[in-house]
């Protein structure tokens, strides 16, 4: 576990890491700014595409980094009521467990099982932990309704949007690890 973040950590020395980093960033801002909005407290986003590709190339130090910045920056740009830091403890997070789940982990064409149960087990880990436990205490904190009033339509949320970013998720890493070595970006 330790040689996961050492290698994670020194990806960051790299000038083509910090390079697509910045990328995905840009990426990310767009999709998180490209929100849909369900009720008052339910908001879609897809910037979980950029975070999980980041934590697939580069694990969890440049990935969570990225969400972080990712939270903040989208707040400074396109403010939707006050600054929270628990959301950004959740972006954070949720690289962190991205590059966890999905670093270093590059499959051949006969092993592509092993990265559908990695996906599947990072976007049930992330589900569970972060959005449905974290991010339902820190609406819980911010709107000052109880905790389990919000649960349930959070749970209605997760489990529908599990499966579609696990697929979503499929389809790009898988394309990403074909493209990424064979422009040999890997050296």
């Amino acid at each position: 576990m330790f040689n996961l973040f050492k290698n994670s950590f020194l990806e960051l020395k790299k000038t083509k890491t910090i390079v697509i980093c910045g990328f995905l960033l840009a990426t990310s801002l767009v999709l998180n700014t490209q929100a849909i909005k369900i009720g008052n407290l339910t908001i879609i986003t897809f910037s979980f595409i950029a975070n999980s590709i980041c934590g697939f190339l580069f694990g969890p130090i440049p990935a969570s980094i990225l969400g972080g910045l990712t939270d903040v920056l989208t707040h400074v740009i396109n403010p939707k009521g006050e600054y929270f830091p628990g959301y950004t403890l959740n972006a954070f997070l949720g690289g962190l467990f991205y590059g966890m789940f999905l670093y270093k982990k590059m499959y051949k064409i006969e092993n592509i099982k092993a990265l559908i149960y990695r996906i599947v087990a990072c976007k049930i880990t992330i589900s569970l932990f972060i959005n449905l436990s974290l991010g339902t205490l820190w609406t819980s904190i911010y709107v000052g309704k109880a905790f389990m009033v919000l649960l349930p339509p959070r749970v209605s949320k997760e489990l529908i949007l599990i499966p579609i970013h696990c697929f979503i998720m499929y389809v790009l890493l898988k394309f990403i690890n074909k493209v990424y070595y064979q422009l040999n970006l890997d050296k």
